[in-house]
């Protein structure tokens, strides 16, 4: 999940404003209405695998989303020891607090749509950033400046609006599975696709300074590589609200090494 590099980097702000592509997080929407019925997927794999099917089968539907999930929640993590860092001093300094709200809304939109699904690995690739986005968030509240509590303020009761009428639909209003998972999978896009803005508008500054220190090359290789990996997967399961997002993803990766290649710039 892409996302996930993207939001900690950004949080980050200018003490290191590295920003890198991100998915978010998602997963992959099983064809199968039946929930249930998905769960044994990675079990039929491997059964697959003991009867004759192949290692690319398995990669493509148990272990790239595996090491995707685990990737996903280790970049949610990498914010945590500036956080509590900042918590330790009382103060933000120089971090970023508005990304930590996108992070919150956006992992409580892929868990809706991994929860409709019944996919483990888009409930896990986003249940801790949930509670990490949590915490982050209510760190900024406390210790921001009123112009960024107003501005996390702005996202979080914003989208949470856009949570509770989705949550409203697909609960109470809609009966088909299907008409769920497009309600869920549609809104945590769109929350993605506002959020690419930030990698974009980081681009946008590199190419009019000519100086590329803002873009930290490994991590966004390592965002491009994580992200090849949902895709690979959405498009085995033939899930477009996993492989579209994280094709853009890929896409934002490539082109900041790109960038990143042509004017250089410190990592550090």
């Amino acid at each position: 999940m892409l996302l996930a590099w993207t939001l900690s980097a950004a949080a980050l702000g200018d003490a290191r404003r590295q920003h890198t592509s991100g998915r978010g997080a998602a997963l992959p929407r099983p064809k199968q209405d039946d929930a249930g019925a998905w769960r044994g997927d990675a079990a039929a794999v491997a059964a697959r695998l003991r009867g004759g099917g192949t290692l690319a089968e398995a990669f493509a539907t148990t272990i790239a989303p595996t090491v995707g999930t685990v990737v996903a929640n280790a970049m949610f993590l990498a914010s945590l020891p500036a956080v509590l860092a900042a918590r330790r001093a009382g103060d933000l300094g120089s971090l970023n607090p508005t990304p930590w709200a996108f992070i919150l809304v956006n992992c409580l939109a892929w868990l809706h749509y991994g929860y409709l699904n019944g996919n483990p690995y888009i409930y896990w690739s986003n249940a801790p950033g949930c509670l990490l986005g949590l915490f982050f968030t209510l760190t900024g509240a406390s210790l921001g400046s009123p112009a960024q509590v107003a501005a996390m303020e702005k996202v979080a009761v914003g989208f949470a609006a856009v949570h509770v009428a989705a949550s409203f639909v697909t609960s109470l209003y809609l009966t088909s599975p299907k008409q769920k998972q497009l309600v869920a999978g549609y809104v945590a896009n769109v929350i993605l696709v506002i959020y690419y803005g930030a990698p974009l508008s980081t681009l946008a500054e590199v190419l009019a300074t000519k100086d590329a220190a803002s873009i930290f090359a490994p991590l966004c290789a390592l965002n491009g590589a994580n992200g090849l990996l949902w895709v690979t997967y959405g498009l085995t399961i033939a899930d477009p609200f996993v492989w579209v997002p994280n094709s853009m993803g890929v896409v934002l990766a490539a082109t900041q090494l790109a960038v990143k290649g042509a004017f250089g710039g410190a990592t550090a």
